[in-house]
């Protein structure tokens, strides 16, 4: 028999259905201990009034007083605030035990051999009010001590999400790093180079060759320098211009940076590759790629402008990670230490980056 989704409860709606079964279990044993396990209807009010109070303090503290004042490091006014709560809550047992149904159920549940209530009001601060700050500081401890297991759990379940994420963006940065379509063409043009007997042929090879050791090995380290990260743009941007005739519209600002500063590898040329690619910088008239890239002190500033054809210009997909997947990596590796600006105005498409390396 097919069972639909509807029965299928999800984690909030099963979190609720087991506190619901904890507290009838609870409520069950208060009763049967009350009651001396006869389950006298009379104690009913008597019990609900109890859950309803322990269920408030257990509710206000996991789901106020732990998140706002605790987990902030407030720690003088969660204090004050449990013992607020404490006093209170003793406060409304006292007061609530005037209450007819409560009055009838304490008279009915007092054993033959004690005198029943008096006739008139109990003194509010006697020895049932110290009980009621008892039980009320246990119902806190087992809220708090469910608060942190949860608070545990779902770390452990964040640092596990964190990282297979990071894994599974590690496996995908590990598999964009060599694109085959770039890797064809630089063959391609060394080819070509060769073929015409080419002055170049021998450099291009060997910035081939550093460039391939650069993906493969060296960017395996965590972190590389700027400048190893620099040498490797400039040898890119020399394949991408061999394969463009005349003088294109290139212009290139790096000089101001400094070299030692480590850095993420791989992080700038998704988006040089993306400007190569839609650019249409071949067309020497119309296309244009900006680049520039500085420090200042351990900031890293990144820019990177071209020009959008006037129709549409569309050839393999965006390369390396891509652009989503960058934002994804930087926020992984950056968080809340880097500005990630992409516009498209007046048929220009434009890039800020900025990354505090500290």
């Amino acid at each position: 028999m097919a069972i639909h989704k509807w029965w299928i409860p999800n984690r909030q709606t099963r979190t609720i259905l087991l506190h619901i079964l904890v507290w009838l279990a609870y409520g069950t044993v208060l009763m049967n201990w009350l009651t001396f396990g006869y389950f006298y209807v009379t104690a009913i009010p008597l019990v609900l009034r109890t859950l309803l109070i322990q269920a408030g303090i257990f509710y206000l503290n996991t789901g106020f007083l732990l998140p706002r004042l605790m987990e902030r490091n407030r720690f003088l006014a969660y204090i004050l605030s449990v013992i607020v709560l404490v006093v209170g809550a003793s406060l409304l047992y006292e007061l609530t035990n005037d209450w007819p149904l409560i009055r009838n159920a304490f008279i009915a549940l007092r054993p033959p051999h004690r005198p029943r209530f008096p006739h008139g009001h109990r003194p509010i601060w006697g020895p049932w009010f110290i009980t009621n700050m008892f039980s009320s500081l246990a119902i806190l401890f087992v809220s708090t001590t469910y608060w942190a297991i949860s608070q545990a759990r779902k770390r452990m379940q964040w640092e596990f999400s964190m990282k297979n994420e990071n894994l599974q963006t590690e496996l995908k940065f590990l598999k964009s790093q060599i694109n085959p379509h770039f890797l064809f063409n630089a063959l391609n043009n060394i080819y070509s180079l060769s073929y015409t007997h080419s002055e170049k042929t021998p450099e291009m090879i060997m910035k081939l060759s550093n460039m391939l050791r650069y993906m493969l090995y060296e960017n395996n380290e965590r972190k590389v320098s700027l400048q190893e990260e620099i040498t490797y743009i400039r040898h890119y941007i020399d394949f991408q211009l061999l394969k463009i005739e005349g003088q294109p519209h290139l212009e290139i600002d790096m000089d101001q940076v400094d070299g030692s500063l480590m850095i993420e590898p791989m992080l700038f040329i998704p988006f040089i590759e993306n400007s190569f690619k839609h650019s249409n910088i071949e067309d020497i008239k119309h296309g244009w790629i900006k680049l520039q890239l500085r420090t200042e002190g351990k900031k890293v500033y990144f820019h990177i402008s071209n020009s959008i054809p006037a129709r549409t210009y569309t050839k393999d997909v965006v390369g390396g990670i891509g652009l989503q997947n960058i934002r994804k990596r930087l926020e992984l590796l950056y968080p809340n230490k880097h500005r990630l600006n992409i516009t498209s105005h007046d048929q220009v498409f434009e890039v800020d980056l900025q990354i505090d390396t500290q």
